[in-house]
């Protein structure tokens, strides 16, 4: 195969479904994360049966700075997981950290026995394989890039969009090779608020899957062309199709995100976890907790998540309306 010709996306159709094919959820209720971890995890019949013969399990947790939980992945949510994993005979347990900027570990392997933890480097497009999808729209041109951030003051990593870059043409998206590669992925993100996607949760964790420049052309157009990122959103999802997403809700962080500021609320004890197939229905579960738990999120902000859960059903992520689900409730 030649190196430039772009690979084909991976992952395929949610296998967690029950007898009728109908996708399942199961939401447990409870405060400690081992046992609803493995309350949860039992109720969908387990990872072996998942798992297969895959050999290796990638855990993708949200790491986009060192604030703490649930500003990131909690440590003791990725321990519980990899437990899990181990028991179902993965031979290997790899943690995908994206880093934008220095390359230190978010998490510290003391922390996490068993688990290899490895590094995207953003900037690095080494790391990254060009996937191709024909129902994604690509980046915007780059002259037309260049004209809706004129003027802007780009701020961290957006800056680089004045400088030297790799240009990418066409329906691709440069997806981590650590990502592409895997067999089977976990999902692992948290629920906060986003200051442009109004939520970080199941589909907008794939920011930190995906090649910088993508990402930061989309926050970089996003101010003028709200369509543009709320698209982006869903194909960057699109092009990893994680096997599972568990989304921890123990707490969530409201007000504003993704970092902490002085605007930011952490609201605790809503003690809630999903585990499901359908990274677009997590989606829709997420939604649902922030609207009862955040009462600074309106409904303009429900309109625009809604939109993103739209693109994501396009492209085959799934589906936002709860009612196609199988719903087990849990209290552990």
């Amino acid at each position: 195969m030649s190196a430039s010709k772009p690979l084909e996306r991976r992952g395929g159709e949610n296998r967690v479904v029950n007898a009728d094919g109908k996708p399942v959820m199961v939401v447990v209720e409870g405060s400690d994360i081992d046992a609803m971890i493995n309350r949860g995890l039992e109720a969908i019949g387990g990872l072996k049966a998942l798992i297969g013969d895959a050999g290796q399990v990638v855990l993708k947790p949200n790491t986009n700075q060192r604030d703490p939980y649930p500003s990131i992945t909690a440590v003791d949510t990725i321990r519980a997981v990899a437990r899990h994993c181990r028991q179902a005979g993965a031979e290997q347990v790899i943690l995908h950290e994206d880093h934008r900027a220095e390359l230190d570990l978010y998490y510290s392997p003391s922390d996490l026995p068993g688990v290899d933890i490895r590094i995207s480097s953003s900037h690095d497009i080494s790391q990254y394989v060009q996937v191709e999808y024909d129902k994604w729209i690509g980046d915007v041109d780059y002259d037309e890039l260049m004209q809706l951030i004129k003027g802007q003051t780009l701020r961290g990593a957006t800056r680089s969009l004045t400088e030297e870059f790799t240009k990418t043409t066409g329906p691709r998206i440069r997806v981590a090779r650590a990502l592409h590669n895997a067999p089977f992925i976990i999902n692992l993100p948290v629920l906060k608020r986003h200051m442009m996607g109004q939520i970080t949760s199941a589909l907008k964790n794939h920011f930190g899957s995906v090649y910088g420049a993508h990402r930061w052309i989309a926050h970089a157009v996003g101010t003028e062309n709200r369509d543009y990122f709320d698209r982006k959103i869903a194909e960057f999802a699109s092009a990893i199709r994680p096997e599972l997403t568990i989304v921890d809700v123990r707490s969530l962080q409201a007000g504003w995100g993704p970092f902490i500021t002085d605007k930011t609320k952490v609201v605790e004890g809503v003690n809630r976890i999903i585990i499901t197939g359908d990274m677009v229905a997590a989606n829709a579960m997420a939604l649902e907790l922030m609207k009862k738990y955040d009462d600074t999120f309106t409904a303009d902000m429900e309109a625009i998540v809604l939109k993103q859960h739209e693109y994501a059903e396009e492209l085959g992520l799934g589906s936002g309306d709860l009612s196609r689900i199988q719903m087990i409730t849990i209290k552990s």
